[in-house]
């Protein structure tokens, strides 16, 4: 049994009803939704967790359909307050060191990189699928590690942090987060082309091991080959999706300069 039980403290609180107007921002979204039948507004009687999943569930069933970047932004949007609140019910116990928005990103990059995967047999089912890849990325992350040696600071008179927020550094810090979110879509756009280039064998390899968790031994035997062969095999695969993102970005970044150049 793993050091760590990953079953929150305490339950998970019932997200706000305002999941509709989470989004406002993708009427395409909204219109695409309802020409699927889905009902966007929450039924009488229908409790606000039970809208939440109902709306998840067709949210991600519509970006595995369509791999929309748009179906993915508004799906991010909309579900990602809740899995951040799962993600921390999962911090404890020797687990605070982690950081929720990382494990969050972490997350939503492997819902990204793996939407085929994604069954919607009831209203439940992004709910019970993210969690289940939410629970692996911690996992993951709680592993034991070698331990680091500090040496302790000297005592002495030194002058109390004042920890209260600064309203210039709030406004730099939501600017910087606008950015990051910019540049965290570009980079999943990438990985999504560098992803589709990987051959079939190499695609469901690392759906095995880092989708649903397999060790190397596990994938190995549902591909019939050898653990060796295996971390060979997902080592390669990690490899060309890095080569292929670095070359994109890379022509993205020069690109711009060769164009100027030429019109000089």
């Amino acid at each position: 049994m793993s050091a760590y039980s990953l079953t929150p403290l305490a339950p998970v609180p019932t997200v706000p009803a305002d999941c509709l107007a989470r989004l406002a921002a993708w009427p395409g979204v909204l219109r695409a939704l309802v020409a699927r039948e889905v009902d966007v507004t929450r039924a009488e009687g229908e409790s606000a967790d039970d809208y939440e999943n109902r709306i998840g569930t067709a949210l991600m069933a519509l970006f595995r359909d369509t791999r929309e970047p748009e179906s993915f932004e508004a799906l991010y949007a909309f579900a990602r307050r809740a899995v951040q609140q799962w993600i921390r019910g999962l911090l404890h116990r020797g687990l605070g060191h982690l950081d929720p928005a990382e494990l969050l990103q972490d997350t939503f990059v492997n819902v990204y990189r793996y939407p085929s995967a994604f069954r919607d047999e009831h209203s439940g089912s992004f709910r019970v699928w993210v969690r289940t890849i939410a629970g692996n990325i911690v996992r993951r992350a709680s592993a034991p590690r070698p331990r680091m040696f500090f040496q302790e600071l000297p005592d002495g008179l030194n002058e109390p942090v004042d920890e209260r927020e600064n309203p210039a550094h709030q406004v730099s810090a939501d600017e910087q987060g606008r950015q990051l979110g910019n540049a965290y879509m570009l980079f999943l756009a990438h990985y999504a082309r560098a992803w589709e280039e990987l051959s079939q064998r190499d695609r469901r390899t690392l759906h095995l091991v880092e989708v649903e968790g397999l060790s190397y031994e596990e994938a190995g035997r549902v591909l019939e080959v050898g653990r060796s062969n295996m971390k060979m095999i997902v080592f390669r695969s990690r490899k060309r999706i890095a080569r292929r993102m670095r070359m994109a970005m890379n022509a993205s970044v020069f690109a711009p300069r060769e164009r100027a150049r030429v019109a000089v």
